[in-house]
């Protein structure tokens, strides 16, 4: 049985969400405002070595030491500043060749800037 729609009958509207106003900023809600990115800080530079263990990085399953070519601070803004995206040539034990590798990596397990 296929329903019928007369014609003239006006389909239901759908309610655009109310957000309160505010006039002031501190009368803003955190479901108002955006927060903004944090970026990492981290001492990590291309040429440096890092050694990695298995928990210290994303889809990792053994410990990993990477050259680092590049750090992704552009992609690393939204992880709260506790993960930074690393690209790398893995340095794998002998016998084993060398790859390029892109690693989400803890901030925490990387060397810090000295202040």
């Amino acid at each position: 049985m296929v329903p019928t729609v007369r014609v003239g009958t006006e389909l239901p509207r759908l309610r655009r969400p109310q957000i309160p106003t505010a006039s002031w900023p501190d009368e803003l809600d955190e479901r108002t405002v955006t927060p903004a990115p944090i970026t990492p800080v981290v001492a990590v530079a291309p040429g440096d070595v890092v050694h990695l263990r298995e928990q210290d990085y994303q889809h990792g399953s053994d410990p990993l030491r990477l050259r680092i070519v590049c750090v992704r601070l552009d992609l690393s803004l939204w992880y709260d500043g506790q993960w930074v995206w690393l690209e790398g040539i893995e340095m794998p034990s002998p016998g084993r060749t060398e790859r390029f590798r892109h690693v989400l990596a803890c901030v925490a397990a990387l060397p810090q800037p000295q202040e």
